[in-house]
């Protein structure tokens, strides 16, 4: 689905962080078929039939990972209600150019996130197709936590959210639209995950992807699993970076 802007309280964009940018690159587009471009302001930009699907920044002796980022039509503003609900603001806020500003926060259980006010670039360009991302959630210890800290931050309510048998899950809502989810971190989880949000790229075939992604250097470390509206692989990519694959049921993709 193409799309051209977000409203606020609203994951838009996405960005990895990667240890080695150039097996990055090489490892998402055998994947996904995705094409690493930098722009002439330095920023890198994976591209999908021409459109931005995720952004790809250097991350020098820092372990890769997937980063969040979070709509706000006022920046300074945002950051200051983070300090007011607990969470900590790791990067001010600062200007990408005419592309808008950016700033780095951690939520009260540590998950860090970003927030972004757009100026010509509003974020991801499509989504919710195959090869593209198509949720982003939380994963954190403390539920109640975050159920106040994003409430105060962005406005968000929290309502259970559809799962697996026995599993546990909650969406977002801001002003009556799902806008992501939340997964509390159980007995699974080994001793010592921090808290963070989890970026999930649509796929036709969870088990293919997850083949594939082994064949490129990567790894499986879960699934397919079923999530009950879909089979998910917990994987990491070559530099480390996790992600989840999805394959939707196809009752309900063709409604996605």
């Amino acid at each position: 689905m193409r799309v051209r802007g977000y409203a606020p309280a609203t994951p838009c964009w996405t960005v990895l962080t990667s240890a080695d940018p150039a097996a990055s690159a090489a490892f998402y587009g055998g994947l996904f078929g995705w094409t690493a471009t930098a722009a002439d302001d330095g920023t890198t930009t994976f591209l999908l039939r021409d459109l931005a699907v995720a952004g790809l920044a250097p991350a020098p002796g820092r372990p890769s990972a997937w980063l969040s980022y979070i709509s706000t039509e006022d920046i300074e503003a945002t950051a200051g209600l983070v300090g007011d609900a607990g969470g900590t603001v790791l990067m001010p806020p600062v200007q990408a150019g005419a592309r808008g500003r950016s700033a780095l926060f951690a939520d009260a259980s540590g998950a860090v996130f970003g927030a972004w006010q757009r100026g010509t670039f509003t974020g991801t360009q499509v989504v919710n197709e195959s090869d593209t991302i198509c949720w982003s959630e939380v994963v954190t210890p403390d539920v109640p936590a975050a159920v106040s800290f994003y409430g105060k931050v962005f406005g968000w309510t929290e309502r259970a959210g559809s799962a697996g048998a026995h599993q546990e899950y909650h969406e977002w809502v801001a002003t009556n639209r799902v806008v992501g989810g939340m997964s509390p971190m159980g007995e699974h989880y080994p001793p010592g995950t921090p808290a963070h949000w989890r970026t999930i790229f649509l796929v036709d075939d969870c088990a293919a992807t997850a083949a594939r992604a082994a064949e490129l250097g990567g790894r499986l470390m879960a699934g397919p699993v079923d999530a009950g509206i879909g089979l998910g692989a917990f994987l990491l990519d070559p530099t480390g970076a996790a992600f989840l694959a999805f394959e939707l049921l196809p009752e309900l993709r063709e409604h996605f």
